[in-house]
């Protein structure tokens, strides 16, 4: 990181949703090292959130944990109105929070498919509508989709990639609610990302994936892209500060594509 990284978000405050674990901590953490104050967001378990506040305080920044369930617009609602109380404004939205999921078409049950909607889609929409309600102006929100949503079709993955593909919508037309109040919306959609839930998850992408071992699987997700290897959050987290930031503000209904050039 150079010398000026510190300052490219200072000033800002920053709420991630389900920043406890995974790309959401990474994302957290990054936008701290630049400058901004976190509010980083768990469902349950305080512990990880609260090492989270730690690490993130050793950068020198400022952070607070707090509890609350995405899938509850009531509890959203909680979040935004503590953060704010706490830091005074808010001036950037990363909506993190997901459940990945694989269900063959004729044993998906409706609590699976609302368990899913719940988070990946409801869930981001009543985060959007609080940051409609409490982003400073000027302002960014980001939410998350996949590659999925975009992808060639995966076997048994139609709820969840019909979850991500919302988001995108999503991401279209808040840009045009948004834009009077000078708030920027787009969305992120990583791809073949090693995160605690990798190994579980990227087995389910590939026919036969579940009797491989854990070398054989890194190979082939590394062979997903041209360049020869997966994404690490770190990557994913480096785009999302980027549009946090002023040099993104141009940048505005748009779907950006991390994967490495994975499912071109």
């Amino acid at each position: 990181m150079s010398s000026a990284a510190p300052h490219l978000l200072k000033g800002k405050v920053a709420l991630v949703t389900g920043s406890s674990r995974g790309m959401g901590r990474q994302n957290a953490i990054a936008l701290a090292q630049h400058g901004a104050s976190v509010v980083v967001n768990y469902v349950k378990g305080a512990a990880p959130a609260e090492e989270v506040v730690k690490e993130i305080e050793s950068h020198g920044s400022k952070a607070i944990a707090i509890q609350a369930d995405i899938s509850k617009p009531e509890q959203v609602e909680k979040l935004f109105t503590e953060a704010v109380k706490h830091f005074g404004q808010l001036n950037i939205v990363m909506s993190n929070s997901g459940l990945e999921h694989f269900g063959a078409i004729d044993e998906v049950t409706p609590a699976d498919f609302d368990r899913i909607f719940n988070v990946n889609t409801r869930g981001q929409f009543f985060v959007a509508q609080q940051a409609y309600k409490h982003l400073s102006n000027p302002g960014r929100l980001i939410l998350i989709s996949s590659i999925s949503a975009q992808a060639t079709g995966v076997h048994n993955h139609a709820v969840y990639s019909g979850s991500k593909a919302a988001v995108e919508a999503f991401a279209r037309c808040f840009a045009c609610d948004f834009g009077s109040k000078q708030i920027t919306v787009n969305a992120i959609a990583p791809g073949g990302v090693k995160t605690d839930m990798y190994v579980e998850a990227a087995r389910k992408y590939i026919p036969g994936g579940d009797t491989w071992t854990d070398d054989q699987l890194d190979k082939a997700v590394n062979a997903f892209s041209p360049l020869g290897r997966m994404g690490y959050p770190e990557d994913i987290a480096k785009v999302v500060v980027w549009l946090a930031s002023d040099y993104a503000g141009w940048v505005n209904g748009q779907t950006i594509r991390i994967s490495g050039g994975a499912a071109v």
